[in-house]
């Protein structure tokens, strides 16, 4: 009995080891096939190294006695092997190195691995990640969580729980910390008449909406074009980005107006530049202001007949003159090409009192005949 070998106990339940997914073993390399590398990795089983799944870096000169850790991918493969990859090994242990300079409110780079009713899941390392679906975005969220599978993202460790080997995390508080940096350097930056890009995000009855560095911004219908018929919808498009200049800013509540026409060529202005000082035109009246009247001659361009250039007398009111409709022979004698302005007299077609007293004066004087 003295020379029979001490019964050993861990060498039978070695033998009989059985194996899980994702589980780590020690592995050494038996033999190198045309199917791959066979590793002893414990057990009655051995494990096998595929060929189309070896990394150069990870394994690049293997050798029949070479010893390292594997982990499994597979329980079985068509011949009935136990498939390991060196590969996922390393970057596990890469994984919970990282693990261990982690604390809450670090930031890491996850790839979206599987989903469930609750959130998105990911690893780093040995380490399982769970988003809950609260912290996937501090915008919109798709419904249909299989389309984040595979999508690498920035996440914010909330929770991490070393004795389950589990870490909470969240997506959302990335892009609120992104949105308020933009949203600071947005306001530092932005002043009034600064030509911006921004992207149409929505559409109201009043305008449309635009995002500016991740800050909405308003284009009233009236800022769009040059008709007055159109709306922001008739001439921008939806998720499109286009520059716009800023018109008005309120710092204190947050709020931007934004133009588009202001960046176009209005159509008037070549009118307007055609026009001289002394031109004489025939004037229609559009509208009756308190200080004059809105007068439109030649290809639809407006002018400004003021109360004062009304008649060489005083006159209170210009509807003492002028009436909608009225068509006056006036003549040009301003033109602001730059804001599209024109000055339009009707006294300058008349003639002075001065002279209209002279000519009475001769006329009274002359001998009849």
């Amino acid at each position: 009995m003295a020379n029979l070998e001490k019964f050993n106990m861990d060498a039978v339940n070695e033998t009989f080891k059985s194996f899980k997914l994702g589980q780590m073993v020690n592995s050494k390399i038996v033999a190198i096939t045309a199917d791959g590398i066979i590793l002893n990795i414990g057990g009655k089983k051995d494990g096998l190294i595929q060929y189309n799944e070896l990394e150069e870096k990870a394994l690049p000169n293997p050798k029949v006695g070479d010893e390292f850790e594997s982990i499994i991918v597979s329980t079985k493969d068509d011949s009935g092997m136990i498939v390991v990859s060196k590969a996922k090994a390393d970057a596990v242990k890469s994984g919970d190195a990282i693990i261990g300079g982690l604390k809450p409110g670090d930031k890491c780079n996850l790839v979206i691995t599987d989903t469930n009713k609750a959130g998105l899941l990911s690893q780093i390392g040995s380490f399982k990640v769970f988003i809950p679906y609260s912290q996937i975005s501090a915008g919109y969220i798709d419904h249909d969580l299989k389309n984040y599978l595979n999508k690498q993202v920035t996440a914010v460790i909330l929770e991490i729980e070393a004795e389950d080997s589990n870490i909470v995390a969240s997506i959302k508080a990335t892009e609120q910390e992104a949105q308020f940096t933009a949203q600071t350097a947005f306001w530092e930056a932005i002043f009034e008449n600064k030509v911006v890009k921004g992207r149409v995000k929505r559409f109201a009855d009043f305008g449309a909406f635009v995002n500016v560095d991740g800050v909405d911004c308003l284009v009233h219908n009236s800022e769009v074009s040059f008709n007055k018929n159109q709306k922001a919808s008739d001439v921008l498009e939806l998720d499109k980005e286009y520059n716009f200049r800023v018109i008005k800013l309120d710092r204190e509540n947050k709020k931007v107006s934004l133009s588009y026409k202001a960046l176009l060529e209005n159509p008037q202005a070549a009118k307007i530049k055609a026009v001289n000082v002394g031109d004489i035109v025939d004037g229609t009246v559009q509208k009756i202001l308190p200080f004059g009247a809105v007068i439109s001659f030649g290809d639809g361009i407006e002018g400004m007949l003021h109360v004062k250039e009304a008649s060489h007398y005083y006159v209170k009111n210009i509807y003492e003159v002028a009436k909608v409709g009225q068509v006056l022979k006036l003549k040009v004698i301003d033109v602001d090409p730059i804001n599209l302005k024109v000055s339009l007299s009707l006294k300058a077609m008349q003639e002075e009192p001065e002279v209209l007293k002279f000519k009475e004066k001769n006329n009274e004087e002359k001998p009849k005949k």
